[in-house]
Formats: structure tokens, C-alpha cells, sequence
């Protein structure tokens, strides 16, 4: 670990966390901080090596060497998630319980009591209405209101980051080792870090790939100039309705999608192919005859009785996994606990005894707060279980099957009233609501971030700098996106962005404590209709499992029941498709060497893509600003 290499992954984490909320609330761009390999960090990695080259050719003792790639990279990974899905959230739902109270939604009447003074700014003042209509001219942030609050919310992420980075630590070389997962998201940076990327530049394929997305990009350019230039709408949805009542089935061309599908499993891509298409099938015979056994879950977006499916197999593999994991566990416990020479930890980023006494340490304060936030002890263990089972399912999903755009089936706390029902009391109902400021719209999470580092760190022999470097970017992230939104949100009001986040009255705060008042008013027991999916989908998934594990010509992975009905494998479907059908066809007509041969065409997808939206980007902030051109999801 280098000087060099932390300045220059600071710099990353700092692109990422103002770039994003820049982009999507200011510019009128993309989202670039959307999935496990984000567009904000694969143009910084992709622009940074080509700057490489050019100091490589003018023999510069600048230039970058793979271990330091390896930082670079893992520490913008790590800050991918704090602007838009834990800042941006935080920020609008705790701001909103008193600026957005109407008579119409009678928070006041069934919130207000139940909100824990150090977790929400005082309503007392301007500063709420300031932060979303602006202030006046002349005065200054009133950071004094947020200080407290975003204290206390801090400690606890930090905690839950801690612990995410502690379950990496231990399961490292049960994923790398044991069963030898594949980690695809790590292989278009890993053929252009190693040898500086010679193999890879070499091949014609490479070019003709990375020239096919960001042909297409640059050619819209035009058309951002001159109006009535024909533009080529390959990031626009097409869909299609196989019959009346159907859910429509969206065709998209997602390159990076493609790129990073084809490194993986072909029985990955086709249960995912073959279950979103039963989901679609599932879902229009049920809506056909009006059957519908679920009520509303909070960023749960359609097919939400097939969700609660979802997240039966989700929760089965996550069993699966740590029933495959056993013996790494026992070895590691032996080792911590008894004292016993069982596993060798020099490799890790952390020792095991570090990890396993930091996570049950983090864990204790976790649940410590979240009783003193309101929730009740029962409540507090079941949701922080659902939490630490959908960490640990996206992580396994993103290092095992590639899965490039993710979140999960429902949430923990849906999972929790699903379990205890909704008559667990105002205290329970407000706490649970407050969570989802920082566990809602589950996407970019850490745990993938820190598995990707480990992994490399491996590789690379970083070991201890590699934990250095990802704390420093997640402190760093932290500090100053919310510093950079907060000012934002003051200079222009946060109701101005156009962002459905920062709907006073709506947005993610009438997401969170919306929900809170039909629990009020409707209350429920437990909810047998969505545990009755959630059973299914569990069954379902191991006993595909059980296939899959013991005959070796079973042909289908049951990964594509955890994911068939998120909103994300909609848009993503048809590109895993096409990386299905491309990979399979190589692999019969030529075997592996033609696999191997295609493969850098393949990351030249991903390559040109990030280039490009990048590319778009700055072009928005130069000439486009407010009225900018987005391009999907990265």
C-alpha cells in the first residue's frame, strides 16, 4: 500500500460520492451508482488507465503498479453505496416526520410521539423547511440541528459496515478457497491490472467490443447538439405482453450486464433466463383470476406475493450456504475460542480472532441501539437477523453468479411484522419505520465491496493495507457526501431536485412512515399468506439445490428463484439472455479456447460502456446542466 495509490483512491471515493448526487439531482444524468461495478467507478478505473499508459510510455515513476490498482479500485467499490442509498435516504426520512405532516397523513397524530429526539432534527426553527426549500440569502447551514442526529445514525452504519467487513474476513477462504467462486465482477480490472494490461490491449476483440457501446454513445452526442439527429435508443426499453392481465416483459440491451454474465456459469444465466419467465407466467395467471394474497411491502416495486417467494429461496440458499460452509466455521471458532492452530488467518485482512469478537461486539452494540430506538428485544434480533441474511445473500449472489444489478426480494423489516403482525405496537412500528433510512432500497451495499477487496488483497498480497484502505474510504465517503448533500440541499432546496426521495409529505418518508399508519389502521396477525410463499420458495430452491449438487448433468441453478421477480431482472433479462446464448454457442462450436479467445471482446462491453456514460456525463455538466441525457442504471 502506497501514498499514491490512497490519494488516488481518495480521489475515486470522492468522484463517487459528489459525482453521483450531482449527476441525478443537479446535472439531470445517469445514475452511476446503481450496482456492484458502478459506471462512477468504472470510468475513474478506465480513465486512470489510460492515463497510466500514457506515463508508462513517457517511462514516469508515476505509474500505477497492480497492487495499487487493487486499492484504487476497492475504495471506490466501498464508497458506491453511501451517496444515493444510505445518504440520500437517511437524509430525506429523517428529515421529513415533521416538514412533511399533513392533516391528510396524520403523522402527527401517530409519529410524532414515538420519534426518539436523538435520531430526528429538531422541528423546531427553519431549518427543516430551509433544507427543502432553500435558504435565504445570507445565512449559513445549520449543521448544529444535524450534528446529534447523524452522530448516532453514524455509529450504527459504521457498526453494521463493521460487521459486514468481519462476516468477509471469515468466510474469505471458505468462497475463494473451498468452493472456488469465480468473483466475475473482478475480471475486466483484473486482465487490465495484470501486466499492465498488454494481453488484453493486444486483442482485436477487446477494441471491437469496447468500440460497439461507445460507438453507439458517442453517435448520440450529436444528437444532444443538433435536434432532429437520429439517435440510437439502445438504453430504451421495448416491451412486450405475452397476454392480458401479463406483466410485460422489458427487452434491453445492458452491456455491461452482457460482459459480466458471460464469465459466469451458463446454468447461472439460464435459471435466471427460465425463472423470471415462469415468474411472468406465475404472476398473469394470478392476476387473470384475481388472486392476490399479499398485502403492500415497502420498496417492494410489483410481483409481490412472487417476491415473498423470492425471498424464500433467497433465505434457503443463504442455509445452504452456511450449512456448506460448517466445517470453516467449526475450524475458525476452534481457532478462536480453544486456542487451537486449526486454520491459518496470516492471508486475511484481519486476524479471525479480530473478526469474530469485532463482530459480535458491533452486533451487540447494534441491537443495543436498535432497542433503544424503540424496538422491543425480539424485534430488534428477528429484523437484525433478515438484515445479516440479505448482506450475506447479495454478497454470495455477486461473487458466485455475477449478478451485476441487485437488491433483495423484500425487506427485513417486511420479514419481521410478516412473522410477529403489525400488533407489536407504536414504539416497534415508528423504530422499524425509522430503519428504512438505512436498510430500504437495499442496492449498492458494502458487504460485495469488501468480498471484492479480500479477494484482491489476496491476490495482490495486500492483507492489513487493504482493510486500512477500505475504512478509510468508507470514513472519507461518509464525511464528505454528507457534507456535499447538505449543501445542496440548502443552496437549491432538496424539493427542488425533482427527486422522488425528497417528496415532503411522500418520497422515501411517506415510504417509511406511510407504512406505519396502515399498520395503524390495519392491523394484522401473522401473516401465513406471505409465510405460505416464502415456504414455498424455500422448498423449491433446495430441492433444486439438492439437483444441482448431486447430479452433475443437472443443467439448471436454482439462483434465478432468489431474483426472478425483482424489478432490477426485468431490465437486466434479455442481456442475460443474450450472454447465455452467445457463451453457449461459443462453447459448443468451439470449446474453451474460443471461450477464452471471445472473452476479451466481451470485457471490451463493459469497458466501452463505462467510457462512455462517463463520457456523457461530462458533457451534460459542460453544455446540458439541469437537462441532462441518462442512460440506464450503472
Amino acid at each position: 500500500m502506497s501514498l499514491k495509490a490512497i490519494i488516488l483512491g481518495a480521489l475515486v471515493v470522492l468522484a463517487v460520492v459528489c459525482g453521483a448526487p450531482y449527476s441525478i439531482w443537479m446535472v439531470r444524468s445517469s445514475e452511476i451508482t446503481w450496482s456492484y461495478f458502478p459506471t462512477s467507478v468504472g470510468f475513474c478505473f478506465i480513465a486512470l488507465f489510460l492515463l497510466n499508459l500514457l506515463l508508462k510510455r513517457l517511462n514516469s515513476p508515476l505509474t500505477i503498479r497492480p497492487p495499487e490498482w487493487a486499492i484504487i479500485v476497492c475504495m471506490g467499490l466501498a464508497a458506491t453505496g453511501i451517496p444515493t442509498f444510505i445518504v440520500g435516504t437517511l437524509l430525506a426520512i429523517i428529515s421529513s416526520p415533521y416538514y412533511g405532516a399533513t392533516p391528510e397523513n396524520d403523522w402527527e397524530g401517530n409519529i410524532h410521539s414515538f420519534l426518539p429526539d436523538w435520531l430526528v432534527p429538531s422541528p423546531e426553527g427553519e431549518a427543516m423547511r430551509h433544507f427543502y426549500e432553500g435558504l435565504p440569502s445570507g445565512q449559513g447551514i445549520p449543521f448544529e440541528v444535524w450534528v446529534g442526529p447523524l452522530f448516532w445514525w453514524l455509529s450504527l452504519i459504521f457498526a453494521i459496515y463493521f460487521i459486514c467487513f468481519c462476516m468477509v474476513v471469515i468466510f474469505r477462504r471458505q468462497w475463494a478457497e473451498n468452493e472456488r467462486l469465480v468473483f466475475p465482477l473482478m475480471e475486466m480490472p483484473r486482465l487490465l491490472i495484470d501486466d499492465q494490461g498488454q494481453s488484453i490491449l493486444r486483442s482485436k476483440l477487446f477494441w471491437a467490443g469496447c468500440a460497439l457501446p461507445l460507438g453507439m454513445i458517442l453517435f448520440n452526442l450529436i444528437g444532444f447538439f443538433y435536434l432532429g439527429f437520429p439517435q440510437i435508443n439502445f438504453h430504451h426499453p421495448i416491451t412486450i405482453q405475452l397476454s392480458r392481465e401479463f406483466p410485460t416483459i422489458t427487452l434491453m440491451l445492458y452491456f455491461p450486464v452482457i460482459g459480466f454474465m458471460y464469465l459466469v456459469s451458463s446454468s447461472v444465466s439460464l435459471s435466471i433466463i427460465v425463472f423470471y419467465v415462469v415468474a411472468v407466467v406465475q404472476e398473469g395467471i394470478t392476476n387473470r383470476i384475481g388472486y392476490d394474497v399479499t398485502r403492500p411491502d415497502a420498496f417492494v416495486w410489483g410481483m409481490q406475493s412472487l417476491s415473498w417467494q423470492a425471498w424464500g429461496g433467497f433465505v434457503a440458499m443463504v442455509a445452504i450456504s452456511l450449512w456448506m460452509a460448517r466445517r470453516h466455521l467449526i475450524d475458525v471458532f476452534r481457532s478462536v475460542f480453544m486456542g487451537q492452530d486449526t486454520v491459518d488467518d496470516r492471508e486475511e485482512m484481519i486476524s479471525y480472532r479480530t473478526a469474530v469478537y469485532g463482530f459480535l461486539l458491533a452486533l451487540l452494540y447494534v441491537v443495543g441501539w436498535l432497542w433503544k430506538s424503540g424496538m422491543d428485544l425480539n424485534i430488534a434480533l428477528l429484523f437484525i437477523t433478515g438484515v445479516l441474511v440479505a448482506y450475506y445473500g447479495i454478497t454470495r449472489l455477486v461473487v458466485q453468479a455475477g449478478i451485476y444489478y441487485l437488491t433483495t426480494p423484500v425487506g427485513a423489516q417486511a420479514f419481521t411484522l410478516a412473522i410477529t403482525g403489525t400488533g407489536v405496537g407504536g414504539n416497534n412500528l415508528v423504530a422499524l419505520g425509522l430503519s428504512y433510512a438505512w436498510f430500504g432500497d437495499v442496492q449498492s451495499v458494502f458487504m460485495p465491496a469488501a468480498a471484492h477487496g479480500a479477494r484482491l488483497a489476496e491476490v495482490y498480497r495486500l492483507r492489513r493495507g487493504m482493510a486500512w484502505a477500505l475504512g478509510l474510504a468508507v470514513a472519507l465517503g461518509f464525511v464528505a457526501n454528507i457534507y456535499f448533500v447538505l449543501s445542496l440541499c440548502y443552496k437549491y432546496g432538496a424539493g427542488n431536485f425533482g427527486s422522488w426521495y425528497f417528496t415532503a409529505g411522500g418520497g422515501a418518508g411517506g415510504m417509511a412512515f406511510d407504512g406505519v399508519i396502515r399498520h395503524f389502521n390495519d392491523p394484522w396477525l401473522t401473516d401465513w399468506n406471505k409465510l405460505s410463499y416464502f415456504g414455498i420458495g424455500g422448498v423449491v430452491y433446495s430441492v433444486l439445490a439438492l439437483c444441482q449438487y448431486r447430479f452433475h448433468w443437472w443443467p439448471l441453478s436454482p439462483v434465478g428463484i432468489a431474483v426472478a421477480p425483482l424489478w432490477m431482472t426485468r431490465y437486466i433479462a434479455f442481456s442475460v439472455f443474450l450472454a447465455w446464448v452467445s457463451k453457449s454457442a461459443i462453447m459448443r462450436y468451439g470449446g474453451v479456447r474460443a471461450y477464452r479467445t471471445a472473452r476479451p471482446f466481451f470485457m471490451g462491453l463493459i469497458a466501452g460502456y463505462f467510457l462512455g456514460v462517463g463520457i456523457s456525463y461530462c458533457v451534460d455538466i459542460i453544455w446540458f446542466m439541469g437537462d441532462g441525457h441518462v442512460y440506464f442504471h450503472g
